[in-house]
Parts: C-alpha cells; structure tokens; sequence
C-alpha cells in the first residue's frame, strides 16, 4: 500500500520506504512476541519438552539468522552437560529434540582432582553464570577451544561469533546452557551479536530453564510419589510376619505383564500399547493393592491356625484336656471303678463313656490336626467338633470342658483359618484402599491409581468384592493386578496357613477360576504362553515349587473347543 504524504514524488517514495520498512520490522516483532507466547504456553506440557527446545532454538536462530546453535543440560548427578540439540545449517548437521538422541559425548564440568573446568567456554559458563560471547572465538583468550578448532578442521567449516548462555532457573541454579553461532547479514556473512540478540537470546535461555526445571521438577515429584508408595507399602508388609514381601511381588508381577503386553505384535493385546504414563499409572497401582490392610489387625494378617489369637489357642485347649484328664483321675480313684463308670455314662457323650483317656486323646490329635486349617472340613468334623463340645461338667463350682463357642466358631471354618466375622474385615482392606487412595488429588495422568488397586478382589462374573463389579467395570489394569495378586499368593511359600503350590498346581488353580468366570482366560493365556509365569517362578520362586506344567492340558480346562 502507497501512501501520500507530499507531491514530491522523491519525499513521497523515500517516505512509503520508511513506513514499509517499519510495519516489516513490526510485522517481525509481532512474530517474535506471537513464538514467545506460544513457547511460553507450551511450557505447561511437560510431555512436549523436545518440541519445546525445538521452538527456542528454532526462534533464536529465525531472530539472529544464527547458523548454528546448540543446548545443554546439566545430567543427574550435575558433573557434566549432556547435549540435548545440536544443529548446523552448513552442515545439514541436525540432532536432538524430536530428531532423536544426540551420541555426543558429554562435556566434563570438573577436572580429575575436582576442581571446576574453566578453561572451556560452557563449563565456565556453568560455573560463573554469567554469559560469554565473541565476535571470534578463536581469539578467545585463557579459554581452551582446541575441540571447536579441531571439529571444525574435520568438517571444513569455521566457527567465529559465539554466544553462550547460562539456563538458570528460580534458585539460580544453572539447569543447562544454550550457545548459538555465526549470526549472519542480509548476505549471508557472519557477522556479531548485537545488543538486541543478545536481549533476545537471554529471553530464550530463560524460557529454556522453565522447561528444564519444570520436567526436573515434574520428575523428582513423581519420584518422591512412587518411592512414598514403596515405603508404605514397604510399612504395611513389616506388619506381617508371614508375607512380607506380597506387595513387593505383585507390584513386579504386575509391571513385568504390562511391560511385556507393549511387545506384543500380534494375538489379541497386538493393539493394546501402554504409555509411559499409563505403566507408572498400572505401577503405582500395584504398589498401593493392599494399602487398606494398614487397619488390618496383625492377628487377622497372621492367623496361622484357627484357634490362634494373640497366642495359639490350640494350648488352652490342650491344657483343658489335660485338666479334664486330672479331674477323671480324682473321680475315679474316689467313686471307684462302677461309680465312675456311672459318672462317665451321666455327663459324657457316648463315645467318651467306654474308654474317656483314649476319647481325650484321639480329640486332642483331631483338634490339632483341624487346626492347622490346611483342609476342607466336612460335615462329619463339624459334628465331631459339636460332640466335644457337648463336654462340659460342673464338679464342686468347677467346669470342666475341652472347647467353648469360640473355638467351635473357629473350629468349624470350613477352609482355611479365618472365620466369618475374620474374613471380613481381611476383605475389608479393598474399600479401605479405595476410601483412602480416592481421597488424594493424583496428577490427572495417574487419576486411576485408586480405582485399579481398589478393584483387585473384583472378578469377572460379579462375585468379587467389595462392590461385586462385573467385567464391564474391570479394565485390563484391574485384571492384570487381580492376577498378579492370586499368582503370588499362590506360590507364596512363605503362608502359614498353607503349603505353597508347584508351577503346576497354581496354573490348574488359575484355569479353573478362569472356567468359573473370575478372571479373565485372554489374560491367563498370555500369561502362560508368554512365559511370564517361569520368568516369574526363576525370580521368586523356591526350586522345589517349579515343576513342569502341560500347558496345553492346563489352558484345556477353560477351553472347550
């Protein structure tokens, strides 16, 4: 657009020249502001940082027509900066960022005997804080650029203005450095920084130690997440006695199935590809599985027998007996041999009344051996148990009894060693977890941490607990946890209560929970097929469990075709 500002047609031109020349420059800056909003916008992504580095060094070059550039950053343990982008326009040389990993070597920020390395430009840099920039490096005096000299004999080229800047976040902790190189002119010679790159640049650098420090930040939070996890976890399983390390187990079960469905190329998890963040996700789940069992009571956690309280009660009962053995004894030697057997007919049960030494006896092996809990009680033990307990003789204000209510509650569970009232509040941990782990404000990345450790007592058929939720409900993350629990649990030799089981056993166990729709039979096959149990089983398992099970018979017991 033209514009008329005289009738002198030489004022008029030279004017419309000004004016053009100023809305470019404007139109540049506007672009400039516009780029640095954008990165600064996209600092909030903790995801984009390469694409982040990529806009700052992109815009430091489009502003000082810099030929090279390149960004640092400090590694881990801060003694040396590792490249994170190196590029050349000359020599088509473009690295790091979203073009891949840099295989340079990385720059040493102290000399062997310790001391800060200030004779190279970005260490000192590093070092001091402060910016350093040459109109020609190679006159660069007390500093050693025989690496830049030598680089750029070996590729023909000639470094000359540098400018380098200290990335240094909030603390004024140096995170990184980013160094650009032979700025040019409208005709393509290097020329110097001005004042304005110079403003600019320092602009970018500290764009860049945002980005550092937020991705350093986001880490170390993250960090100090899964390690709080680990130590509850680590808190909760010192609690137990027996199994102490199940959490441990599932959670490495559980990151070794998600781990190994990403390398599937085929089958039916060919599709299902986890992120990094969703692995961290599944992870954190598996630690916090039984975090609930933090109110468990350790009785319950470590009811080995049924009759155990906070001593086994099998004692108490086996000094019963002996009581009533005494107490016989007496009444014998003062009744006489037909006044005791009258008094055994009168207060005992029939088979006690011929031979009660040898009753007593026998009932204390029983006791002991139902005790253990290792069995299914059938119903001709619980009318043992009922028939003990009918012993009860009152004798000169005393009582004379072998077992009370309690132990025939205790006595009579059917499986295991917990009782009704046990069982519940053992199962109680899963709303527990759920109530606990729902009240925290997890990053929106991980916001189903609670839900899939809550959910790992749930099955497939709406018989789980605490909610009795079906497969609907149940995400491959929640079956996978349920898995890794009932397979370490399984193979568990360190349960009181029960042997553990052989490879074999616990796969014929898991296919017949599969064939009665608790757990998921797409997952269980890819758990034998994969190998995964035996990988687990050489890691975790004692030698003498590992056996070697037919799985084509096993994974028969669920498939019917």
């Amino acid at each position: 657009m033209q514009y008329e500002f005289s009738h002198n047609l030489r004022v008029n031109r030279t004017l419309n020249e000004v004016i053009n020349m100023i809305s470019m420059m404007a139109e540049d800056q506007l672009k400039h502001i516009q780029q640095l909003t954008k990165i600064g916008e996209s600092l909030s992504s903790e995801k984009d940082l390469d694409k982040i580095f990529d806009m700052i060094l992109e815009e430091g070059i489009a502003f000082t027509k810099s030929d090279g550039a390149t960004i640092y950053k400090v590694n881990e343990d801060a003694t040396a900066l590792e490249f994170e982008i190196i590029f050349n326009a000359t020599l088509n040389m473009r690295q790091g960022g979203s073009h891949g990993k840099v295989d340079w070597p990385p720059i040493p920020l102290y000399e062997e005997d310790g001391k800060p390395k200030l004779s190279h430009i970005v260490s000192a840099v590093y070092h001091t804080k402060h910016s350093l920039f040459f109109d020609d490096v190679y006159q660069a005096k007390g500093y050693d650029i025989s690496g830049t000299i030598n680089f750029d004999k070996s590729t023909n080229y000639r470094c000359k203005a540098m400018l380098t800047i200290p990335l240094k976040d909030h603390e004024d902790t140096v995170l990184g450095v980013i160094q650009f190189i032979n700025p040019l002119d409208e005709d393509g010679q290097v020329t110097s920084f001005n004042p304005e790159h110079k403003a600019m640049l320092s602009s970018l650098a500290s764009q860049a130690a945002i980005a550092l420090s937020n991705r350093r930040l986001i880490s170390n939070l993250e960090e100090l997440l899964l390690e709080f996890m680990r130590s509850i976890a680590g808190a909760i399983e010192r609690k137990s006695k027996y199994s102490s390390a199940h959490i441990t187990r599932v959670a490495r079960l559980t990151e070794m199935m998600t781990e190994r469905i990403n390398q599937e190329s085929e089958g039916v998890f060919a599709d299902v590809q986890f992120s990094e963040d969703e692995l961290k996700e599944i992870s954190m789940a598996g630690w916090m599985h039984d975090v609930g069992k933090i109110i468990t009571p350790e009785f319950v956690m470590d009811k080995s027998t049924k009759l155990e309280r906070t001593i086994d009660g099998i004692e108490i009962i086996m000094q019963r007996i002996t009581t009533v053995k005494t107490f016989l004894l007496y009444i014998k030697q003062k009744l006489g041999k037909d006044g005791f057997n009258e008094f055994c007919q009168k207060h005992f049960p029939s088979p006690m009344q011929e031979q009660p030494f040898v009753y007593l006896d026998q009932s204390a092996s029983f006791i002991q051996a139902l005790n253990i809990g290792t069995e299914c009680v059938s119903d001709e033990d619980i009318a043992r148990i009922h028939e003990i307990a009918s012993i009860n003789v009152h004798y000169n204000d005393m009582d004379y009894y072998i077992i009370d209510d309690s132990d025939v509650q205790n006595l009579s569970i059917r499986k295991g060693t917990l009782n009704p009232e046990e069982i519940k509040t053992m199962r109680d941990h899963a709303s527990i977890t759920w109530e606990m782990l729902s009240q925290l404000s997890f990053p929106k990345k991980y916001k189903n941490v609670p839900y899939y450790a809550a959910t790992h007592h749930e099955a497939l058929d709406g018989k789980g607990y605490p909610r009795g939720l079906n497969e609907h409900d149940l995400p491959l993350q929640s079956r996978i946890i349920a898995i890794a629990d009932i397979f370490e649990a399984l193979t568990s030799s360190d349960r009181p209560y029960k042997s553990p089981q052989s490879l074999s056993e616990s796969l014929h166990i898991m296919a017949n929970m599969v064939k009665s729709g608790h757990l998921d039979g797409n997952l269980v096959d890819f758990f034998m097929d994969s190998g995964l149990y035996l990988t687990y089983a050489h890691q975790f398992m004692k030698p003498a469990q590992i056996d070697h099970p037919d799985i084509m018979e096993i994974k028969s017991i669920y498939h019917y075709d």
